[in-house]
């Protein structure tokens, strides 16, 4: 087939028809193969689903930490808090070299 005669309205005409096509011979070739998935899976007196259930990767369960409530927050401005875990704030550090103590700035 020669594309380079075809003008842009039949190009693209054509490659819609194109596309379609794509899809229905995936949906049938997907049909074709579930046939064949069941039939081998009844041959074997299993149902699909029950042999895909153990083809099913194991998920682990993750355990979440709750977050920390805060415990400091700073006076000049509210936004910078900490909760006691971890290093000790910029802000908080500074106060601290000042000679303030952390609790001074208890919630």
């Amino acid at each position: 087939m020669d594309l380079t005669k075809l003008s842009r309205a039949d190009l693209k005409k054509l490659a819609k028809d194109v596309e379609r096509e794509l899809k229905k011979r995936e949906r049938m070739a997907k049909a074709e193969a579930k046939k064949k998935i069941q039939a081998i899976a009844q041959e074997a007196g299993f149902a699909v689903s029950e042999l895909l259930e153990e083809a099913k990767p194991k998920t682990r369960k993750t355990k979440t930490r709750a977050k920390a409530k805060i415990k400091y927050r700073d006076p000049k401005n509210a936004k910078n808090t900490w909760a006691g875990r971890g290093r000790m704030p910029r802000w908080m550090a500074a106060y601290v070299e000042k000679g303030k103590k952390k609790e001074d700035f208890a919630v």
